[in-house]
């Protein structure tokens, strides 16, 4: 397992910009990001939004951005910060992001785990790890605060980082569709306002407002994948293959998520026809029918009987695919594959029959809900305990 060099965490402070250009172009930033809510509904008017900051320059510049429009926007804002426990510094963070919040007049919601024991119990990565321990907690904190939206600050630079990340891991369409601008997380909508944002704006953005931010030393650590990606794998491709490299994979997500969709509304109509659910919540595929679909279709049949058993299609890989397939063209009534999450797919005369049979270790937070104590709500306004977990998806 990866372990975390112990680095301080620097407190970076932007210098106030001069009038004139960047002063122009932080303002036309800040107008395409409003071009951004508007065009796909992120954030309406009126609504209650969580905000989850870590405490980098892409969560300050988007809980900067949001505060500035609470009013216009009537809306409702808490912060939320997972403190995650992996460096020495992390709960100087949380005081930090405590403090920048509570100078936006914002409420503030802050949640620590310790990551690292889960990871040890589960068999997780620490990048695995904190990511699901992290939506986990988005998601307790969502149904407390009641919560319309959680805003998250991704950029486009994540965006061509994950597209890289998911095609070295032979990730079909769906996988190379990258991080959606929004998406449902139980009750609540994920939504990504910067996400056609670069980094460099971001800065831009802080240094035009004097804000800081936390430098996590984490960041630069290249035994995580993510990391040698960006700092490795990104800056020799733009430099000797293609400058524009970063742009050309953000424009490959969305032609992959464009087509993505039109074969996910497709599976949606010929699943009325091939599937059914039966009363202990298997799911039973028609074979004949599936097998007479283009193979694209067929795998988004299949994904989508995976997720109706499951909740969630994590580590659900080409190689699953293959065994599915398998049965399909011919294996013995009875033969079976065994997917990740405790699903079970077993060929039975005319169906694929689709069933949870247990909880993987891949899956504890998507079947456990990770309890908020009352302490972890600094400011924010009374509301309902959360009753239950929340799938999380990738």
């Amino acid at each position: 397992m990866s372990v975390l060099r112990i680095e301080r965490t620097r407190s970076v402070t932007h210098q106030p910009a001069r009038p004139g250009r960047r002063k122009a172009a932080v303002e036309d930033l800040a107008r395409r990001v409003q071009r951004t809510m508007a065009a796909h509904g992120l954030i309406r008017r009126g609504e209650r939004v969580l905000v989850g900051v870590s405490g980098g320059a892409d969560s300050v510049t988007l809980l900067h951005m949001l505060a500035s429009w609470r009013e216009p926007l009537a809306l409702s804002l808490c912060a939320v910060h997972v403190d995650h426990q992996l460096r020495p510094e992390s709960a100087r963070d949380a005081a930090w992001v405590r403090q920048f919040a509570e100078d936006l007049n914002v409420p503030i919601m802050v949640e620590c785990c310790d990551v690292r024991s889960l990871c040890r119990e589960h068999g997780w990565s620490l990048e695995d790890g904190a990511r699901r321990v992290r939506y986990q907690c988005f998601a307790a904190a969502a149904v407390q605060y009641s919560a319309h939206v959680l805003a998250l600050a991704h950029t486009a630079d994540d965006q061509a980082e994950t597209v890289v990340m998911r095609l070295l891991r032979g990730s079909g369409l769906a996988g190379l569709s990258g991080i959606p601008i929004v998406r449902p997380l139980g009750p609540v909508r994920v939504v990504r306002p910067l996400l056609p944002v670069w980094r460099w704006e971001i800065l831009e953005y802080l240094a035009s407002q004097g804000l800081s931010h936390r430098d996590d030393a984490s960041n630069q650590d290249v035994r995580f994948t993510r990391n040698r990606i960006r700092h490795q794998l990104l800056p020799l491709m733009e430099r000797d293959y293609n400058p524009q490299a970063k742009s050309v994979l953000v424009q490959l997500a969305e032609q992959c998520r464009q087509d993505s969709a039109y074969l996910e509304q497709l599976a949606g109509r010929h699943w009325k026809r091939l599937a059914k659910i039966s009363p202990a919540g298997e799911v039973l595929l028609a074979m004949r029918p599936l097998a007479r679909q283009a193979v694209s279709l067929q795998r988004y049949l299949v994904r989508r009987a995976v997720r109706q058993v499951r909740g969630e299609l994590t580590e659900f890989e080409f190689r699953h695919w293959r065994e599915i397939d398998a049965l399909l063209q011919g294996g013995p009534v009875g033969a079976e594959a065994h997917l990740p999450g405790g699903v079970r797919v077993s060929r039975a005369a005319e169906h694929l029959v689709f069933k949870r049979v247990q909880a993987s270790p891949a899956s504890f937070l998507a079947e456990q809900p990770l309890e908020a104590p009352a302490e972890m709500f600094q400011g924010a306004p009374a509301a309902r305990r959360p009753r239950g977990g929340v799938p999380i998806s990738p």
